[in-house]
């Protein structure tokens, strides 16, 4: 009765985890419905076939690229109201993409969309048709349409393959779960089954004609957190384009002279649902007791995810294997890897053993938590529930204090081979001092952005339509 009561008061006075940010949860919405619309195709037989998942307004507003059924007679969603002058400005804009100049192109689209009003849920008052994107890209054909009052209107948009006519476009033509807001950009974005998994193979962005629109994928992480990197001039004319495949890089929208978007292409990282083991990985050099599998794993996710940022590094590394601590629920396996820039600043990403996953996405490698670290210091949280973080250091280093802002020691404990987990609220650390068994300073080092609680590298997505 004693250990259980002492067990029990352990566990109320514990620090506990932030729950994610708005953005994060927001994402985390995100690919639960991909998740869901994507196990429906794959019952229905249509795996073979490339989904289209358009998004409009936030990351989380998303369409299916799957026809729906036709609506009950009379059945329409509510148009939106334009609300703002960006808005105004992108239903005002000229059709953009190469298949602009096309005419008789653009009249079919308009005449056909008109008169499938109905099965795509557009109220019949919705008397103008406009064409706002028709494009060929690598990897498909993709148009964009607005429907359109005297101050309502309502967006559709499909992606087929190059060339598509008409009414394959209006066969992947999907409609959303709910009516939704009109926003001044519209970001798109098809998935095709590739080695076992799918894989965005187009990816659009469309913003008011004018919008500048640069793409950047050198980015180069820096020891204080920061990101250095270039910008290349994409469009002027408010319109990305991603290659065929994913796209491995960050775009930047400015209209009238404000950042507008910056952040993954397409408005959120592709999506992959890997259904393959992960390529078995080197861990010569690695402290610890590494989970080979684990590792292999963990490696997959930092790539896939500093690659979706734009970022370039080496191939990650294995730096540290072993078990967490037990007031880590379950005292899981947990490996360590990172990647680090010509500039030492390293990408960290630490993976736990969370047990059997459901199909997963780039962006959302579950049971893992990053940090920005450098060569000879990583401070990482611990994933889960219970506040703490993982520090790796010098192999010869033999204990960690933690400070706050104000330089205050806030937690500190022994290293075993320079590593070792410490109860704090990540929150609350900004620096690290390693000392070593004389009890010498190693080294002094800044922890930045553990407060985040995001998998943005230090460079949050802009988003101030």
């Amino acid at each position: 009765m004693a250990d259980e009561i002492r067990h029990a008061l352990t566990r109320l006075v514990e620090p506990v985890m932030p729950g994610p940010d708005p953005y994060q949860r927001l994402l985390v919405r995100v690919r639960r419905r991909r998740q869901r619309r994507i196990t429906v195709a794959g019952v229905a037989g249509l795996t073979a076939a490339a989904l289209a998942l358009p998004a409009f307004g936030a990351a989380g507003r998303l369409v299916t690229g799957v026809a729906s059924s036709p609506p009950a007679t009379g059945t329409y969603q509510p148009a939106s109201r334009i609300e703002t002058p960006l808005v105004r400005q992108l239903l005002d804009s000229p059709t953009r993409g190469n298949l602009a100049g096309d005419g008789a192109l653009i009249a079919d689209i308009q005449r056909q969309y008109r008169t499938a009003r109905a099965r795509l849920l557009v109220d019949p008052a919705l008397g103008e048709v406009k064409v706002l994107l028709a494009h060929d890209a690598p990897g498909g054909r993709i148009v964009v349409v607005a429907f359109l009052g005297d101050s309502h209107a309502l967006l559709r948009s499909a992606i087929a393959q190059v060339g598509a006519s008409v009414p394959d476009l209006l066969s992947t033509t999907g409609t959303p779960d709910a009516p939704l807001p009109l926003e001044p950009y519209a970001f798109l974005s098809r998935l095709s089954p590739t080695d076992g998994g799918h894989v965005a193979d187009v990816t659009v962005g469309l913003a008011p004609a004018g919008c500048l629109v640069e793409t950047s994928g050198d980015g180069r992480l820096q020891p204080d957190g920061s990101i250095a990197r270039s910008w290349q001039v994409a469009s002027s004319d408010g319109l990305a384009v991603g290659g065929a495949g994913p796209v491995t890089e960050r775009w930047r929208f400015t209209c009238q002279g404000v950042v507008r978007y910056s952040g993954p292409a397409g408005g959120g990282p592709g999506v992959v649902l890997s259904t393959k083991a992960a390529a078995p990985v080197s861990t010569a050099g690695a402290r610890g007791s590494v989970d080979a599998a684990l590792a292999a794993v963990a490696v997959r996710d930092l790539r896939e995810l500093a690659e979706g940022q734009g970022l370039t590094g080496p191939a990650p590394k294995v730096v540290w294997g072993g078990r967490l601590p037990d007031w880590v629920s379950d005292a899981p396996e947990a490996v360590l890897v990172n990647s680090c820039s010509t500039d030492a600043g390293c990408a960290a990403l630490l993976k736990i053993d969370a047990g059997p996953q459901p199909p997963r996405e780039a962006s959302a490698p579950t049971g893992y938590r990053t940090a920005v670290g450098r060569p000879d210091l990583t401070v990482v949280p611990v994933p889960g529930e219970t506040a703490g973080v993982l520090v790796v250091g010098p192999q010869t280093a033999t204990r960690v204090e933690l400070l706050d802002k104000s330089g205050r020691t806030i937690a500190d404990g022994q290293l075993a081979a320079g590593a070792g987990a410490l109860r704090v609220d990540p929150r609350q650390v900004v620096g690290a001092k390693v000392f070593d068994a004389a009890g010498q300073l190693l080294l002094t080092g800044a922890t930045p952005n553990l407060g985040t609680n995001s998998d943005q590298f230090g460079e949050p997505t802009v988003w101030a339509w």
